[in-house]
C-alpha cells in the first residue's frame, strides 16, 4: 500500500501541504527535473517560455492529454536549493515552493504547496504524493507510467484531509 510522506500543516498563511522525500540522485538532477522544460516534461507536463523574462507556461501532461496551460510567476530561485513560484491552474492560483537539501548519499526534497481557504487538501496531497513518485522513478531511470494514479487517490485522501495540529 502506498504510504503518505507529508501532510497538513499550519502556516503563516493558513494551511499548507509538505511533502518531504530522500532521493539518492543529485541535487542538480532534481533540480532540472523541477525547473527546465526537458526535466518536467518527463514527469508532469509542458514549461515553455522565457524565465529570464518571466514569461512561463506550465500545463500538466497526463495519458497525452494536457490540461489548460497557466502562467508561472517565480517569486524566489536560489539554484540549485530553493525556489517559490505561483502557478496558474484550473483549480485557481497555486503558491508553490521547493526546498532541496544534501546529506551523506541522501538528497532530501522539500515540496511545500501553500493552500487557498477553499482548496482540498484530501484531493491535492494525493495528487503531489502521486507526480513526485512520477519525478523520483524518472531520476532513477524508470518508466513513470508505472507510477499509478489510482494508488495514490482516493488511498492517500484521508492521510491529507485530517485538521493539522
Amino acid at each position: 500500500m502506498t504510504q503518505a510522506h507529508g501532510a497538513v500543516e499550519l502556516s503563516a498563511t493558513g494551511r499548507r501541504i509538505v511533502i518531504e522525500l530522500d532521493a539518492q540522485t543529485g541535487v542538480r538532477d532534481i533540480w532540472d527535473a523541477f525547473t527546465t522544460a526537458e526535466g518536467l516534461r518527463s514527469w508532469a507536463g509542458i514549461l515553455c517560455g522565457n524565465a529570464e523574462s518571466g514569461d512561463l507556461r506550465f500545463a500538466f501532461l497526463e495519458d497525452g492529454l494536457e490540461s489548460a496551460a497557466g502562467s508561472v510567476r517565480i517569486h524566489r530561485c536560489r539554484p540549485p536549493y530553493k525556489f517559490r513560484l505561483t502557478a496558474d491552474t484550473e483549480q485557481g492560483a497555486w503558491d508553490l515552493g521547493l526546498d532541496l537539501s544534501s546529506r551523506t548519499g541522501t538528497r532530501k526534497i522539500r515540496f511545500i504547496h501553500e493552500l487557498a481557504a477553499s482548496d482540498d487538501p484530501g484531493t491535492i496531497g494525493p495528487g503531489w504524493e502521486y507526480y513526485l513518485q512520477r519525478m523520483l522513478v524518472h531520476l532513477e531511470g524508470g518508466d513513470v507510467d508505472s507510477v499509478k494514479w489510482d494508488d495514490y487517490y482516493p488511498a492517500l485522501a484521508a492521510a491529507y484531509a485530517k485538521a493539522p495540529e
